[in-house]
């Protein structure tokens, strides 16, 4: 290569040179990348699988113990979640509890309890369902009704709440109130409440004045 020839080709390579971006522009320009925060989301909103996780046969799905659900179905063939009407509904907002269906202690043997409303056919059913152990559970029906026909539609006009243990209420046959020695059952209809205390192989009700 001559002398010419080769300053022609370095002034060509460092023109070419000149015009191409440095490593550091590179990295900080040209390439773009998302804020953090958003990345993150990105990662966090991919398609999950449509895996089925519940086992559980019987209809309708309630978070109780397979067991459970059994017995109720042997005991109210065809039973569903009934639908409750929009004041039922508004009455309960105050409990944490509710108001198809709570959790507590029923009859102090420190085993959780399940009282709940189900509708079959044309009518409401309240009812608690006891732990007695060992996949032992009794039925106790507490109350039942019609259901509302509310233009055409069956609801229940009732919502349920838990009265823990201590609480004191008003009794319907004594002037003292009565203390709740566990954990109780309410049931509400409007602005009126029954309490329904478990009493040795039973449960027995105290209106509570509300």
């Amino acid at each position: 290569m001559t002398t010419k020839a080769y300053r022609l080709f370095v002034l060509l390579l460092a023109a070419a040179l000149a015009c191409s971006p440095k490593n550091e522009e590179v990295t900080d320009q040209q390439v773009e990348t998302a804020p953090q925060q958003e990345a993150l989301d990105s990662i966090a909103n991919t398609a999950q699988d449509g895996l089925k996780t519940d086992q559980n046969e019987v209809s309708p799905n309630l978070p109780m113990p397979q067991p459970v659900m059994q017995l109720l179905t042997e005991h109210y063939p065809g039973w569903q979640q009934p639908t409750l009407t929009t004041g039922a509904l508004k009455q309960a907002q105050q409990y944490a509890q509710g108001p198809t269906i709570i959790r507590g202690d029923f009859n102090s043997d420190n085993r959780q309890d399940y009282a709940l409303q189900l509708q079959q056919g044309k009518e409401v059913i309240m009812l608690a369902v006891l732990d007695g152990g060992a996949d032992n559970w009794q039925v106790h029906e507490l109350r039942r009704d019609i259901l509302f026909n509310e233009r055409g539609r069956l609801k229940s006009l009732y919502y349920l709440f838990l009265t823990e243990s201590g609480e004191d209420l008003p009794s319907t046959r004594a002037a003292e109130e009565v203390e709740a020695p566990h954990d109780a059952v309410s049931i509400g209809i409007e602005k009126k409440v029954d309490t329904y205390i478990f009493q040795g192989d039973g449960f027995e009700a105290y209106g509570a004045g509300v």
